[in-house]
């Protein structure tokens, strides 16, 4: 057990050297295309505890290219979220494009709609809301639609449906009222 052990102590702390790689006038394996260390020395108590002095680091390229990769990784991640958010979101998918920047600028209600996602934390702390009125193609579901596509790109959970719908979900059937209910007023 004990060989095992150091065997796997070992090869935790060897680093591989690529061609490139050069060892460094302080003793360290130094990275041929960036020129960092690779190594760095264990403390000194360390080191006599383990019986190694040093221990595989990441070089400024490996470094940068673990980040990218994180980087990637985050942003897939990020995108997933925010279809899966849209995907239930909405019951009309072509709402999912109506965005801000699609707006073409003709309605002056967009700036208060931009303002309410910009200072979307104090609008939910404070309970604040909006409400849109007015006639048929003013341009009120687009403005709701642009808030809630905004918010769900900040993964903000957003449901975007009518009075007509939900009553017609309502009266379709008496069981489930309770929980669809629910599942509508759980929305931030």
């Amino acid at each position: 057990m004990k060989n095992e052990i150091e065997a796997m102590i070992t090869d935790i702390t060897t680093t591989t050297a690529e061609a490139e790689d050069y060892t460094g006038e302080d003793g360290l394996l130094y990275c041929g295309k960036c020129h960092t260390p690779k190594e760095a020395y264990f403390s000194k108590e360390t080191a006599q505890w383990l019986g190694h002095d040093r221990h595989p680091t990441d070089c400024d390229c490996q470094r940068a290219a673990r980040e990218k990769q994180q980087a990637a990784e985050s942003r897939q991640k990020h995108l997933e979220k925010v279809e899966d958010l849209k995907r239930r979101g909405f019951t009309d998918p072509a709402m999912r494009n109506w965005t801000f920047e699609h707006d073409n600028g003709r309605n002056p209600q967009t700036e208060t709609a931009r303002f309410y996602v910009e200072s979307w934390e104090t609008m939910q702390a404070e309970n604040i809301g909006y409400l849109f009125w007015g006639g048929v193609g003013t341009g009120k579901s687009y403005l709701a639609a642009c808030i809630a596509n905004a918010l769900m790109e900040q993964e903000v959970p957003v449901c975007m449906t009518n009075f007509a719908t939900i009553l017609g979900d309502l009266a379709a059937s008496f069981e489930g009222r309770n929980e669809y209910i629910s599942r509508l007023c759980s929305y931030p």
